[in-house]
């Protein structure tokens, strides 16, 4: 005599196609769940507490376990959390998708070798709807093998993977120079502070002229850095709708020499000093020359 076989029903399950959606004002959302259960569940939508219905701004549609909810021409007050829900006589599930003007985490693109062995030009790109207002960079110098990230994270620096995107140099700068990339030599941060070798240090840099890319870049030259080392650095962007999250740890290496000239003005200076040189030779050879001539009229 077989056994019998019996079915364990469970709730719906949910997974969200993207936990964080990014968008901009008048630009078009689209929020989606994908919904899995035994009885055919219902698939409700809600922003905070009050449930989300079918208007000619917000679109809902299902195709097979595949539930959508589509924002058109999004509004300051869309920005926030929603929630999808699917219930039937077994449970009820949510999960939730936030829908955020912010900017997306930004991406690093410089090379990870410096030129110089006391400075260092890092440079990173960010997506946002809105302009970036402003940037804050984060650096500091690695100690030993083992790094901490902003979330007190501890890796080891030796599985870290430079973000750089590019075969060589010029590809680099293609990338760079395509994204409406604008450089600062200055920048602003606590000055007062007596900092120790391995502290971070936090640089706030104003993004002037406002950029209405949707991909905007920044680079900026750090400066005062000891050669031959390894430092860390993240970043974050903000908006008018606030700070994105921290970027990935990126590691750079300063040099022990420098390998290009580092000041245009020691040229100058070179080619002035010469001209001294030569200048004083001529004056020099013209007092010799009038020496004889006055020797020679003597002797008559």
């Amino acid at each position: 005599m077989s056994a019998r076989k019996t079915t364990t029903l469970d709730p719906p399950e949910i997974s969200v196609e993207n936990p964080i959606v990014y968008s901009g004002e008048g630009q078009e959302a689209m929020l989606v769940c994908i919904v899995h259960g035994e009885s055919q569940p219902e698939v409700l939508w809600h922003k905070d507490t009050m449930q989300i219905d079918q208007t000619e701004r917000h679109v809902i549609e299902n195709r097979g376990a595949r539930h959508t909810l589509i924002i058109r021409k999004v509004h300051p007050q869309d920005f926030g959390n929603y929630s999808c829900i699917a219930d039937n006589q077994l449970g009820k599930t949510r999960k939730t998708v936030t829908l955020t003007g912010k900017p997306k985490t930004a991406v690093f693109r410089s090379v990870p070798n410096s030129q110089w062995k006391d400075k260092y030009n890092i440079s990173w790109i960010v997506d946002s709807h809105s302009p970036i207002e402003e940037f804050k960079l984060y650096y500091r110098l690695v100690d030993g093998e083992t790094l901490q990230t902003h979330d007190g994270i501890f890796l080891d620096s030796r599985k870290i993977h430079h973000s750089y995107a590019g075969d060589n140099m010029l590809d680099y700068n293609r990338k760079i120079n395509s994204y409406d990339s604008y450089s600062y030599n200055n920048g602003y941060h606590n000055l007062h502070h007596k900092w120790s070798k391995t502290d971070w240090r936090d640089i706030v840099l104003p993004a002037f002229p406002y950029s209405h890319h949707y991909t905007q870049g920044m680079s900026y030259l750090i400066r005062g850095l000891e050669p031959d080392q390894q430092y860390e650095a993240r970043v974050q962007s903000r908006n008018r709708y606030g700070w994105s999250d921290f970027s990935e740890s990126f590691l750079f290496t300063t040099s022990n020499t420098d390998t290009e000239i580092r000041d245009l003005s020691v040229t100058h200076y070179s080619s002035s000093r010469a001209s001294v040189i030569f200048a004083s030779e001529i004056r020099c050879l013209l007092g010799a020359l009038t020496l004889i001539a006055l020797c020679r009229v003597g002797s008559f």
